[in-house]
């Protein structure tokens, strides 16, 4: 992991912990959050020119919470403000349900960044915590 993403990560989580939404330490290009159920937590991936937030549900093997909420995409998009990537991971126990941002850790808007995961982190929160519980 290079020294610019390790910071990007670094700070981000201190935004996120300023903002009342606790992290777990960044791992090797994510940093994650407080499970929203068993199996289900909010996380941000980073890349140098894209950034993710993340709900990832690690044991949907059988697809239930995916179909669940996809039946209500039309309405989940609505509230978070944007399209969201839906994915089944086919061979995998895990689905993810995605928003992209075109921007990275090599851009120099940090601050942006941050504000714009950290408004999709609380959405995502609320949007899928309902959802779910």
């Amino acid at each position: 992991m290079s020294g610019e993403l390790q910071d990007y990560l670094a700070d981000f989580a201190r935004a996120a912990e300023a903002g009342g939404l606790p992290a777990k330490a960044p791992g090797a290009n994510w940093v994650s959050f407080t499970p929203i159920i068993r199996g289900s937590h909010v996380s941000l991936s980073v890349a140098r020119d894209q950034i993710q937030v993340n709900l990832n549900n690690e044991n949907d093997f059988d697809r239930k919470q995916f179909d669940r909420l996809y039946a209500s995409r039309h309405e989940i998009e609505a509230e978070a403000g944007e399209g969201l990537i839906w994915e089944k991971k086919d061979g995998r126990k895990k689905t993810a349900i995605r928003v992209t941002l075109e921007s990275g850790y090599e851009d120099d808007d940090w601050a942006g960044q941050h504000a714009w995961a950290l408004e999709m982190v609380s959405r995502f929160h609320r949007i899928f915590g309902r959802r779910l519980a």
